[in-house]
């Protein structure tokens, strides 16, 4: 016989050696493996289909915050600049003077009938108008300070308004009257050397006293409703210039008058 005959002879002999049930069974354990190696396959495949769109998904995600971070890092090197009328916009804001919707109301109109500063320029000249040549306007915290020196308003160490405080008081009471709801604070400021007069003691009690003349003579003289007005003395404690030169000295003594404006009050005094 040839060998392919002997091999097939013996392979008929051995399966007619196994009994019909344990060939049944070892067929069906046979068929339940190879079920569950294609179930495992199948899932093998989909985890790898699955983490490759998951590494595609976190390589788009680390891209987009290398993005991010590449804008933000710009924008630390270079911030964007801020115009004056925007810083006090924004500190009038801050100050719970103008609210969100007023904001962006205010830079509308402005956007729309201004360039840059051009509104917050004729704001402030509006205002050197009425309150004359000799006083300084100034932007700050979301306020409006006119500071009149001493000189103009009072003698030397005294609280009596001077004869030629009038011309001054008279230009700021136009403003008043122009802006009929505008509030104001009635700041008085002295420098730190010690003065000698009859009636006051301190630089404290003059500022006060010089504060409550400038209110005083608002109410009285030119009528200006005293629900507007607030008087307070901050004496030497609230210096805009160094107490030890002559020149810081005359610039620290002052009279400042804070203006507490509304979104309306801005736009109306462009």
């Amino acid at each position: 016989m040839n060998k392919f005959l002997i091999t097939l002879v013996a392979l008929f002999a051995l399966v007619s050696c196994i009994p019909p049930g344990k060939l049944s069974e070892s067929l069906e354990v046979n068929t339940l493996l190879s079920n569950k190696y294609d179930s495992l396959y199948n899932k093998l495949n989909d985890t790898v289909a699955n983490y490759a769109n998951s590494l595609l998904m976190l390589n788009a995600n680390v891209k987009s915050l290398n993005d991010s971070i590449s804008y933000y890092h710009a924008i630390a090197a270079k911030p964007p600049v801020l115009s004056d009328g925007d810083i006090l916009l924004n500190q009038m804001l801050g100050s719970s003077l103008i609210s969100k919707s007023e904001l962006v109301g205010i830079k509308n109109v402005s956007a729309s009938n201004f360039t840059n500063d051009n509104w917050l320029a004729n704001f402030k000249a509006n205002l050197k108008k009425y309150t004359g040549t000799e006083s300084e306007v100034k932007l700050n915290k979301g306020y409006v300070f006119v500071d009149f020196s001493d000189k103009i308003l009072f003698n030397s160490g005294s609280k009596a308004l001077s004869k030629k405080s009038k011309q001054a008081l008279e230009s700021l009471v136009q403003l008043l009257q122009s802006q009929p709801n505008l509030t104001l604070m009635i700041e008085g400021h002295t420098d730190n050397k010690s003065f000698k007069s009859k009636t006051e003691n301190d630089n404290w009690t003059l500022s006060v006293n010089r504060a409550t003349a400038v209110a005083k003579v608002l109410q009285s003289k030119y009528k200006i409703d005293p629900i507007r007005i607030i008087a307070a003395g901050r004496g030497q404690y609230l210096p805009i210039d160094d107490n030890n030169t002559k020149i810081g000295r005359e610039h620290n003594r002052r009279i400042r008058i804070v203006l507490m404006p509304t979104v309306n009050q801005v736009l109306n005094m462009q």
